[in-house]
């Protein structure tokens, strides 16, 4: 952020918080299936692997990403003081390459996945990139009463456009080791325990203050019926460490003094998957979460906290897919010191005819930025995110997907100097063998 020092890049970082998840989201077709069954919300990894999935399966795809407004830049403003170009839009071309494998041995179940994934941009050059997932996940068993799960991933990744406004790539390395082991009490009644590490580390030395160390710990009670429905009641504690302090905040601005963003959380939470029918699936977590900061009390959060996903098949032809998300993220700026963020977003998804789906997006966010750390006053500012879209999908044959998309992606904000839109068109083609 403070390698431009123009006060230009001053004025659009104010923009960078809410616009991660939403940039994420913008930039993940091919990136989610490097990323096969990670799970941010505690240990278990997310179920996505059916059962009859081959033992070994090689992927392959490509995709091209078209933006009017890459950088996420307000109107009228011209990227050339920060990028060195004055054009607004760029394609990306995105590769990937991968080999997952899965297998039941007895009472064990093995996963494990590799992926590499090429970014050439054919405008900004500077910005291409090779990405990298993998990892294992061991779902164990001895006998019926005892289980639990061990497993690693690592990630390489370019920061999504909008994180940071900075004239040079930043490669994001990740790292998760997580475990759990639990004893069956009865057939519908379990306890178990859970520890969890996850490191990122930041290539560029300017936003290194983010590098962050988190190491969670859980207690919980399990009770499960038929594999239809499963309830964790569970405590959740996390240690976080930022080992580089914070001298700039995200506008450039030098604050008063270093920072140590130390924390400690601890959350109460009720985990649950639950089908009410053949038809309908339920699950995800909703607690209360309180986060306290040892060293700037102003970041203190207290409150609900939820992550939670609906699918609804009310006809053999469409199938509807709902999330909400409730949840804080942390960062420093002259008039706030977390944000607050709620998230709704809609899935639709309609079967044309037997190779082709129709499918839906529709998405929103409200940014609340708040925990004023009193260096200065101004006033609350708060973000509306909206991304709508409408896709394609096309099924050439069992082992080859063709797809078609197309969104448009607006930020509306009490702050004028935020506010942008973009318009995404991509087309990728994926095949597995």
């Amino acid at each position: 952020m403070r390698n431009s020092g123009t006060n230009l890049a001053r004025c659009l970082a104010v923009a960078l918080l809410p616009l991660a998840p939403a940039a994420a989201l913008a930039q993940s077709s091919l990136t989610e299936l490097a990323q096969p069954w990670y799970n941010p919300y505690g240990i278990a990894p997310l179920e996505i692997f059916s059962q009859d999935r081959d033992v070994l399966q090689l992927h392959a795809g490509l995709e091209f990403e078209h933006h009017s407004n890459l950088f996420a830049l307000p109107d009228g403003v011209n990227p050339y003081a920060i990028y060195g170009k004055s054009k607004r839009a760029d394609t990306m071309v995105r590769g990937l390459v991968g080999v997952t494998f899965d297998r039941q041995v007895s009472l064990q179940r093995f996963r494990l996945d590799a992926s590499v994934l090429p970014v050439k941009m054919l405008e900004y050059s500077r910005f291409d990139n090779v990405g990298f997932s993998g990892g294992g996940h061991w779902d164990w068993a001895i006998g019926r009463p005892y289980f639990g799960t061990l497993g690693v991933r690592l990630t390489r990744a370019a920061t999504p456009f909008g994180n940071y406004y900075i004239d040079r790539d930043n490669i994001e390395r990740r790292a998760k080791v997580y475990g759990s082991a639990g004893m069956r009490l009865t057939p519908d009644l379990a306890v178990f325990v859970g520890a969890d590490s996850e490191t990122l580390d930041n290539s560029y030395s300017g936003v290194q203050s983010a590098d962050y160390r988190f190491l969670s710990t859980e207690a919980g009670v399990r009770f499960s019926r038929a594999g239809a429905r499963t309830v964790d009641l569970v405590w959740r504690r996390t240690s976080g460490d930022y080992p580089n302090r914070q001298v700039f905040d995200t506008l450039g601005n030098l604050l008063p003094g270093a920072i140590d963003n130390e924390f400690t959380q601890n959350a109460f939470l009720a985990r649950l998957q639950v089908r009410p029918s053949d038809d309908s699936t339920f699950g995800g977590q909703i607690g209360y979460t309180k986060r306290k900061f040892d060293n700037v009390s102003q970041r203190d959060f207290s409150g609900p906290t939820a992550g939670v996903n609906i699918e609804w098949r009310p006809t053999g032809l469409l199938t509807m897919r709902a999330e909400l998300i409730r949840d804080i993220q942390s960062e420093e700026l002259l008039t706030a010191s977390y944000v607050d963020q709620t998230t709704l977003r809609l899935r639709p998804s309609f079967r044309l005819s037997g190779k082709i789906v129709l499918n839906g997006l529709a998405s929103v966010m409200r940014a609340s930025y708040k925990g004023d750390p009193s260096v200065t006053t101004g006033p609350t500012r708060k973000d509306d995110y909206r991304v709508f879209g409408l896709g394609l999908g096309y099924e050439y044959s069992r082992t080859i997907r063709v797809n078609l998309d197309a969104r448009r992606v607006t930020r509306t904000s009490n702050v004028a100097s935020v506010e942008f839109d973009d318009n995404v068109v991509s087309a990728s083609v994926l095949a597995s063998f």
